[in-house]
């Protein structure tokens, strides 16, 4: 049994005075073999949670905890790692902060090889975990070559290599298309029928239907609902819209043929891509874009998405010719006329505050400035102004990347994944904020498995399926 009794949680800063609260007076038990959904706004506090009951707070984060966290009765505090290793695992926000080897294989196999089990155990193991989370044919690659959707799943199967007691889940649903968030829903309801308690921080909610026992919804670090399932389902639209939370209930698509753009964009002929000794990724015998508008580049984990936008960047040599208004687009040309943000946009935050990343790279006066804080208060980020850029949340991170691209007033933004980490307000905002770039004469391309995102953003997308690329119109179907 997890039980928080009057936790508080605040976190130092450069200077050890206390930050606001991140948790304040929580209390919550939870049974052991529940399946409980933690989730709120960005910032609400989510991560923080998970982080008392793994340990990394206080003993990685400095932070200052008072109340009581226990897990079986005893004080996480005072569990050795080694302990918590043994009865608890984590799937983290970001899959790069807990690989530790270069292949599947052997990320699988990395934690029983610590606790000295023998061979023929491990090999069982990894055999069964790689199946269970779908990644029996990524065994033996190198996970600098996996996809993001695809080093989500080895994240997810490096937690389970210990069979641990309790699983904690942070934005596990983040990078995963709608095929491989059926997997985590059989995972998930795989380790309730194993007795295994699960707790899960997402945003999205509908793939969760049916799966959990309870949802705790946190608001400013505390607890503003605790539901059940059955009264969760009960509750209206209007409810998640006025908690700033995603829709519990999901939207289908169904394509039909596009209509005649306004005006014609970039054009892609004879291309295709392909890595070093291995089938081409996909190929596109004739395909054009509108000159402006809101995209989406859509598909399975590993077909290839990213590395369509990266040919169009201009970052990556493939064959065939990219042209706009029938004259050669080239690659160098396309590196100055387009702005990326990264699927790991910290990559890319260099400031010392977020207002100093906004301004790097324009030209200083009073107009920049304007334009960075008019971005600034569209992704609500104003009022993070003076904070180190690598201190924000995962969400906030992802919306200011998105006010430096619309900073750069490109002809093309390029966005990977861009609501992972996202609430609904949140996700709303950005939204609308690259509808109104497009509206502004720019040509905004989304990578995205967010079901809710391209309902809300898109009239278009480039599916990518069986290595063939092809643009859609979107009609919309309620499921």
């Amino acid at each position: 049994m997890i039980e928080f009794t009057e936790a508080t949680v605040s976190y130092l800063g450069d200077d050890d005075a206390l930050l606001p609260a991140a948790l304040s007076g929580i209390d919550l038990v939870i049974p052991t073999g529940q399946s409980v959904l933690v989730t709120g706004d960005s910032g609400c506090g989510k991560t923080t949670l998970l982080r008392c009951l793994n340990g990394l707070v206080p003993h990685f984060f400095d932070a200052h905890v008072t109340g009581s966290i226990t897990l079986d009765g005893v004080p996480v505090a005072q569990l050795q790692a080694r302990d918590l290793a043994s009865r608890l695992g984590t799937v983290f926000q970001d899959p790069r902060s807990e690989f530790f080897t270069f292949d599947v294989t052997s990320e699988l196999a990395f934690c029983c090889e610590n606790f000295a089990m023998p061979s023929e155990e491990i090999v069982r193991r990894v055999g069964e975990i790689a199946a269970d989370v779908g990644i029996t044919d990524l065994l033996g690659r190198r996970i600098a070559g996996l996809s993001g959707g695809e080093k989500q799943k080895l994240a997810i199967g490096s937690a389970m290599a210990l069979s641990p007691r309790v699983l904690l889940f942070d934005e596990p649903s983040a990078n995963l298309d709608l095929d491989s968030l059926d997997m985590l829903r059989g995972v998930i309801l795989d380790l309730k029928e194993r007795d295994v308690t699960t707790i899960i921080a997402d945003h999205r909610l509908s793939y969760l239907d049916g799966v959990i026992d309870r949802c705790v919804v946190l608001e400013a670090g505390r607890v503003a609902a605790d539901l059940t399932s059955d009264r969760l389902r009960l509750l209206p639209d209007a409810w998640f819209t006025d908690h700033g939370l995603r829709r519990l209930r999901r939207t289908g698509f169904r394509p039909t043929p596009p209509e005649p753009f306004d005006q014609a964009g970039p054009r892609i002929q004879d291309a295709r891509f392909a890595h070093p000794r291995c089938e081409p990724l996909w190929r596109i015998d004739d395909l054009t874009l509108p000159a402006s508008g809101v995209i989406g580049i859509t598909g399975a984990n590993g077909v290839g998405k990213t590395t369509l936008m990266r040919v169009l960047l201009g970052l990556l040599k493939s064959r065939g010719r990219v042209s706009w208004n029938g004259r050669t687009w080239t690659r160098r040309r396309r590196t100055r006329d387009c702005a990326l943000v990264m699927q790991d946009v910290e990559y890319q935050l260099v400031g010392e505050s977020v207002w100093d990343e906004m301004l790097i790279g324009s030209p200083p006066g009073p107009a920049t400035e304007a334009r960075a804080a008019e971005l600034l208060a569209r992704t609500g980020l104003e009022e993070l102004r003076e904070r180190h850029p690598l201190t924000l949340s995962g969400g906030q991170k992802q919306r200011l990347g998105i006010a430096l691209a619309c900073m750069k007033k490109a002809r093309v933004i390029c966005l990977d994944e861009p609501t992972s980490g996202l609430d609904a307000r949140n996700m709303q905002r950005v939204s609308d904020l690259l509808r109104d770039v497009a509206e502004d004469g720019a040509l905004v391309l989304v990578i995205t498995h967010d079901v809710e995102f391209i309902e809300t953003t898109f009239d278009h997308t480039v599916h990518i399926d069986g290595h063939q690329v092809v643009l859609e119109k979107l009609a919309r179907e309620e499921e």
